[in-house]
């Protein structure tokens, strides 16, 4: 069931969105990429982004922002290349993807490059998983998750209190019950 996930409308856009630093985009053979988030989390991801630096970590993201369209194009690739089947165990349909809201991205380290199972076992990812909360973020699809396939690329911004508490109780933001989620939704969106 994936009534825990918000769906959108073709028109939505978040209010305002602000242009990630080019040093921190993976290129797709070699071509520059313009990547947007909400502009309110941009502070935070580059905190992070910062953060990660110092300590010898080199992440990079893969995607952020991605409109209703965008999203809808690359899931009909997607299931030209595998099927719907196994399409749907990892890419959300248009207006279910968190990555609409402005508030997702997807990382990767320059070692593991494209390579999404080489990013599970980089330094990066044991990073994230030990730091992230403390800017606001949280792996949005865990092992096991009842929604899609394990991604330990996507994270998404909860906010810093959220997301403490959620490390706190080795939680994720689907398990949270639906009144918590919806009201969480309405508090950041409107």
């Amino acid at each position: 069931s994936r009534s825990k996930v918000y769906f959108l409308n073709e028109h939505y856009m978040p209010a305002r969105l602000s242009r990630i630093n080019p040093a921190y985009v993976y290129l797709y053979d070699n071509k520059p990429r313009d990547l947007q988030i909400h502009t309110s989390v941009l502070p935070y991801l580059e905190n992070l982004l910062q953060a990660a630096q110092q300590d010898g970590i080199d992440l990079l993201i893969t995607s952020a922002y991605r409109s209703f369209g965008v999203q809808e194009d690359l899931k009909s690739q997607y299931v030209v290349t595998y099927g719907a089947g196994t399409a749907n165990q990892f890419s959300a349909d248009q207006g279910y993807s968190e990555h609409q809201l402005g508030t997702a991205v997807d990382f990767t380290a320059k070692k593991a490059g494209a390579n999404w199972d080489a990013f599970e076992a980089a330094p990066a990812f044991a990073w994230l998983t030990k730091h992230a909360y403390a800017y606001g973020f949280t792996l949005s699809y865990p092992k096991s998750n009842a929604y899609y396939a394990y991604e330990p690329w996507h994270w998404r911004f909860v906010g810093k209190a959220l997301a403490l508490r959620l490390q706190n109780d080795k939680k994720y933001f689907y398990d949270l019950d639906q009144r918590a989620i919806d009201s969480y939704l309405v508090t950041i969106f409107d």
